[in-house]
């Protein structure tokens, strides 16, 4: 397929990649230019903005950071809306507000254009090996005809409903891994405080009652003392606050939610906003 991808960050290059790699004919879009360099190395075309990426194109792919980048890249003034072609697909696989998902796939529907929300999970490493779980909103048809593009990025891809229901299950998903994550720093930092070795730690824990992906990765960067992003900080914290926004508009009472934000926010604000997520069990360490 002929396909745009706009925004090049640690997900997005590698699901870009994957797609050069199976034989997509892919034209790129990064708002800074550098980052585009690895996909042309490797076949990609590079355009100079959204619309210029989206021009004739089959699927025109986005991954950006929020609600604004999504606005800017879809439609503002060199928006991919204005430059795909009638019947074209329009896939945002960023992780956003259902409200902003609704809302472009709206505009897309009045320019004759078919829009999925799809975020995905997985991490960095999902998007390097293909194996993430895309969460997809939108009409049927659409999303048959995107299965192509969605089978090289993803292993489990499900349509969970209509427009923005991709955004909402992945922000309920995210909701528990954070907090998952908080919890697991947590009972990390009790046991080698009160002297039990890490090596001990990550022998019991993860075959135990205690076992999760978080409590795995915690350990993992913990014997490292690796806290390069994979997922940053910064994007756990706007999942986190999107997720509380969610239920706040909706009346839905999340009783821990609200307190997880404050401690990560407190966390983002101490300067870990660049770092990776299981930073926390190093803030809680000190």
């Amino acid at each position: 397929m002929e396909v745009g991808f706009i925004g090049l960050g640690v997900m997005g290059r590698a699901m870009a990649a994957n797609l050069v790699r199976a034989g997509h004919r892919v034209t790129v879009y990064n708002r800074t230019r550098e980052a585009t360099g690895p996909l042309a190395d490797l076949g990609a075309a590079v355009a100079q903005s959204p619309r210029q990426a989206a021009e004739g194109k089959d699927a025109v792919i986005s991954i950006v950071t929020d609600d604004a980048a999504v606005s800017a890249v879809l439609f503002g003034e060199e928006g991919a809306l204005l430059g795909a072609r009638a019947g074209a697909l329009v896939i945002d696989m960023s992780t956003v507000s259902p409200a902003i998902a609704r809302q472009a796939a709206q505009q897309a529907a009045q320019r004759g254009l078919r829009f999925l929300d799809a975020p995905v999970t997985g991490g960095d490493v999902g998007a390097r090996e293909g194996t993430l779980t895309i969460m997809v909103g939108g009409d049927e048809a659409a999303f048959s005809d995107a299965q192509p593009l969605f089978s090289v990025m993803g292993r489990r891809i499900v349509r969970v409903g209509g427009p923005g229901s991709g955004q909402t299950m992945k922000l309920a998903a995210n909701l528990v891994s954070a907090m998952t994550l908080m919890v697991a720093a947590e009972g990390l930092q009790l046991g080698l405080r009160l002297g039990l070795p890490a090596e001990i730690l990550g022998e019991v824990m993860p075959n135990s009652s205690a076992a999760s992906y978080e409590l795995a990765k915690l350990l993992d960067r913990h014997a490292r003392q690796d806290w390069e992003p994979g997922f940053s900080v910064q994007n756990r914290l706007k999942d986190l606050r999107l997720a509380v926004e969610m239920a706040e508009q909706a009346g839905i009472t999340l009783p821990m939610a609200p307190k997880a934000l404050e401690l990560y926010r407190q966390h983002a604000q101490e300067g870990a906003a660049p770092l990776d997520e299981a930073s926390y069990l190093r803030r809680l360490l000190g």
